[in-house]
């Protein structure tokens, strides 16, 4: 306290007995201004980025091309990754709307909640869906970005596992390359599957950072789809007859056929998947659960999305599914570009990085209409960072204990367990010991603090792995005014088959302290 006084009490001085001599600045902080850089054309300092990009949503600086990989960091991939056990998606009759889900978006401008992490683009006789096509085709890199197209900056760290392929997300389908680099350097190529997931591919076992630049065609995102006969369209992955069949019978009932154009086609189912609502009581009744949920118009983001998909791929229109961890929606190949649609039914709030300010990214219009009251997975994630500025965003922890055990087979598995939190109850339901990546993992339970029942409190659902404890939290949901939390939250498809433990905590709030699960 002294020493600021006394610098201050000779700054005082300083002015007051010369203030008629002019001050010389010696050092003046002048801020970056991306914009310039622009017009400067000026680079990041090793010269592999642009130092900023121009975008719809407004000028972007580019990521740190120098700084390296932190050991704590969100990745993708790493030794236990196999990506062949990521491309089957198993449909489930759980249509209850998640309450919260967590989302990592690594491209700036922000694309929550659509980062492109898994794509399928065909169906099985068993109704489940499938990449038609691991074959890897090289993903290019270089030439310039284009003024019809949208150009984004990628930062992701990546865990590379020699001679594998490494899935990581991408902003969109046929996104390019424009520049990309490693921190550290590494020989790094980017491959697609034919539903264009990418895969990192190199030589060494290393943790880096993925820098990218990439454009994508804006009409990607919105617009007018083009009047093409479905007649003359390449591409639709053949279904199974029995698949054929059902799903010809939910084009009937939409009212649509191939006689005409992906316009005429694609406008009113749209429409019917918009349509549907989340539901406590599953659907039921057909004993084929594709037609339980086309027919039954119940379910949240990803029943929506994998219906439309096998009914327009029955119809000879090339479709794909596309999932991350906290949305699901569709892309449609329109005889001349794949087209990102969205049905709708994310979860009520998607919980995003408090401290990110990246822009999000601006996309054309909407192209088809809402139905009352119901909104797209973009209105979802404003809605869900709007509130967490408000709320000043946060984390909460507390002390571990014992967790509760579960398994992941072909995607993660649970059996039943009833434990008790410092602060709450917790039963884990499912009718299933083996519960399927891509699938619903419902938890149910209470949290009590020490002056009764906390309400309207976040809920984290982690899972441990059993060998090296690491942690990871696969989604959340809330209280009510009972302190009661019921929900499912997706089992990401990115988890490594193993065992793992399953623990419940909370952050609390003001009135309720934090908890953790424990025995």
């Amino acid at each position: 306290m002294s020493a600021v006084t006394l610098v201050c009490a000779v700054l005082a001085i300083s002015f007051g007995v010369r203030a008629d001599i002019p001050q010389t600045v010696l050092h003046e902080f002048i801020p970056a201004d991306s914009r310039e850089d622009i017009e400067l054309s000026a680079t990041t300092p090793d010269g592999s980025m642009p130092a900023a990009i121009e975008t719809p949503s407004g000028v972007v600086a580019a990521p740190d091309t120098t700084r390296l990989p932190t050991p704590t960091e969100k990745s993708y991939g790493g030794a236990s990754a196999n990506p062949g056990a990521e491309k089957i998606f198993t449909p489930d009759l759980d249509t209850r709307r998640p309450n919260v889900s967590r989302y990592d978006d690594p491209f700036s401008p922000s694309t929550a909640p659509y980062k492109r992490l898994r794509a399928f683009d065909a169906v099985l006789e068993d109704f489940s869906m499938t990449v038609a096509d691991s074959g890897a085709r090289s993903v290019p890199v270089g030439g310039a970005a284009l003024s019809t197209e949208d150009s984004f900056f990628g930062d992701l760290t990546v865990d590379l596992v020699p001679g594998d392929g490494v899935p990581i997300p991408t902003v969109g389908p046929g996104a390019r390359v424009i520049k990309m680099v490693t921190v550290p350097a590494v020989g790094l190529t980017i491959t697609a599957d034919s539903a264009d997931n990418w895969y990192a591919r190199a030589n060494v076992r290393a943790r880096v950072r993925l820098v990218e630049w990439l454009a994508i065609p804006r009409e990607t995102f919105g617009g007018v789809l083009r009047d093409t006969p479905i007649s003359r369209l390449r591409g639709a992955r053949p279904v199974p007859d029995n698949v054929r069949r059902s799903a010809l019978e939910v084009a009937r009932t939409i009212g649509v056929s191939s006689n005409g154009t992906v316009r005429d086609a694609v406008g009113p189912m749209v429409a019917w998947f918009r349509s549907f609502e989340p539901s406590e009581d599953p659907p039921r009744g057909r004993e084929n659960k594709y037609l339980d949920l086309a027919l039954s118009k119940k379910g949240v983001c990803r029943h929506r999305a994998y219906a439309f998909v096998v009914t327009a791929l029955a119809l000879g229109i090339p479709s794909r599914l596309v999932v991350n961890e906290a949305h699901a929606w569709v892309e449609v190949f329109d005889g001349a570009l794949w087209r990102r649609i969205d049905l709708g039914g994310a979860a009520a709030h998607i919980e995003q990085d408090p401290a990110d300010a990246r822009p999000a990214h601006r996309s054309p219009a909407d192209p088809f209409p809402w139905p009352a009251k119901a909104d797209s997975g973009e209105d979802s994630a404003r809605r869900s960072r709007a509130e967490q500025d408000s709320n000043g965003g946060g984390n909460g922890g507390g002390s571990q204990t014992g967790p509760s055990p579960i398994r992941t087979a072909n995607g993660s598995n649970v059996g039943p367990a009833d434990r008790v939190l410092s602060t709450s109850r917790i039963a884990i339901l499912t009718n299933d010991p083996r519960v399927m990546r891509g699938s619903p993992l419902r938890v149910e339970g209470t949290v009590i603090g020490s002056q009764g029942p906390c309400s309207h409190v976040r809920v984290d659902v982690v899972l441990v792995d059993a060998r090296t404890s690491k942690e990871m939290t696969i989604g959340s949901l809330s209280t009510d005014e009972q302190g009661r939390y019921q929900g499912a939250v997706v089992m990401p498809l990115e988890v490594p088959v193993g065992d793992y433990d399953l623990l419940v905590s909370t952050p609390g709030d003001g009135s309720c302290g934090a908890g953790r699960s424990g025995g």
